[in-house]
């Protein structure tokens, strides 16, 4: 059943290649469509069982007393040439700013709530801020020790500021913090470095991204100097490529219909798919080469090759996806959405390849090599 079906595709292949060639094109449209919709998982619960109890309790507390997200917002000290910069923590200047944060942040419809540990020693100062250093240092040193706890670090070098919030959004509660922070007053010698979950969230989701970016794009560069070498051609060096990029994107536009994300372990997995898929398109051009050798015509030689190499190809496929298949029930989420999407990639590589492949060999022997040749004969 499998070499009479692949003996159908290597026929229409070869009777209509571009037919072939504008139906995975079409197909590769909605899938791009479909690839937008994949989202980024980057909420560190997000990425453990939901039916665990820990989680359960989690979502429960936050729901019930809100939080669950806190940023906290470090004011610390920096190198500064400025004669009148802040070089202690516990400078007026610095109440000042910890007072701007907090009205705009209270003011935010991401922050549920801001502490401030300043706040208790303007309240020792009848709810004025000390307009010297050396009243804030009294009231700090006449602090009971459970108040003192937490205020300041040990060398008077930074101070905190925890916002709560009960988005689970990272990139949107960094944006709004960010925003906010624009315009601080912030004096000479301070600066404000935002950090805490919902902050490595963030810098979590760019970093998948650029990572994938770097990843495929490298990879990419290394299979086709390695096909290059290999075929010596440069468009047959690209050919067997283009089909394993094409499942990458149909894979992209599975993620979205199937609602996979982009977490820690699918953002490879471009690389992943380039270094799996690209050996089906080496066996199937070099039998088609080989059988081309032999005497064959173009018909006979795809045939065979499609048939030859397909029949293995259609194996191998089905072995390495029972084997990804049983990352699928592991309990931790991103091994499951790993399992899922190289197993629907590696299924994507072969159907592209044994589709796509033989219409564009078909496409470059009979029409682009030909037309090549009567150019340079042309020209002599």
């Amino acid at each position: 059943m499998i070499k009479k079906m692949l003996k159908k595709t290597a026929k229409f292949s070869e009777k209509k290649p571009y037919l072939t060639v504008l139906i995975i094109i079409v197909l590769t449209i909605f899938a791009g469509i479909s690839a937008t919709n994949v989202k980024s998982q980057t909420a560190f619960d997000k990425m453990l069982p939901q039916d665990d109890p820990v989680i359960i309790s989690f979502n429960e507390v936050k729901d019930e007393f809100g939080g669950g997200n806190v940023v906290i917002v470090a004011i610390k000290l920096k190198d500064s040439d400025n004669s009148n910069k802040v070089d202690d923590i516990r400078d007026p200047r610095v109440f000042e700013l910890v007072k701007y944060l907090k009205d705009t942040f209270e003011d935010s419809d991401y922050i549920t709530r801001v502490s401030t540990p300043t706040d208790t020693i303007v309240n020792e100062n009848n709810g004025i801020i000390p307009n010297d250093i050396e009243t804030v240092k009294e009231i700090y040193k006449n602090l009971p020790d459970d108040k003192k706890r937490g205020m300041y670090n040990n060398d008077f070098s930074m101070i905190t500021i925890n916002l709560d919030s009960d988005s689970g959004d990272s990139k949107a509660i960094m944006k709004e913090v960010y925003d906010r922070l624009e315009g601080a007053p912030v004096p000479d010698g301070v600066e404000i470095v935002p950090t805490g979950s919902p902050a490595m969230g963030d810098l979590m989701g760019d970093l998948m991204g650029k990572s994938q970016a770097y990843t495929t794009g490298l990879g990419l560069i290394g299979v086709l100097i390695v096909l290059f070498l290999y075929f010596k051609k440069p468009l047959s060096a690209t050919m067997p490529l283009i089909p394993i990029l094409i499942s990458v994107v149909w894979t992209g536009g599975a993620m979205g219909l199937f609602g996979i994300p982009l977490d820690m372990a699918t953002a490879g997995m471009g690389s992943l798919l380039l270094g799996m898929g690209i050996d089906y398109g080496i066996h199937l051009m070099h039998r088609y080469n080989e059988e081309r050798k032999y005497g064959k015509n173009i018909g006979d030689a795809l045939e065979i090759a499609v048939v030859s190499t397909g029949s293995a190809v259609f194996a191998t496929t089905a072995t390495t996806i029972a084997g990804f298949t049983a990352l699928t029930f592991a309990p931790l989420p991103m091994m499951a959405n790993l399992g899922k999407v190289c197993g629907l990639g590696i299924f994507f590589c072969m159907v592209a390849v044994m589709t796509l492949l033989p219409a564009l060999i078909v496409i470059e022997e009979k029409y682009i090599l030909p037309a090549i040749r009567k150019m340079a004969s042309t020209e002599n």
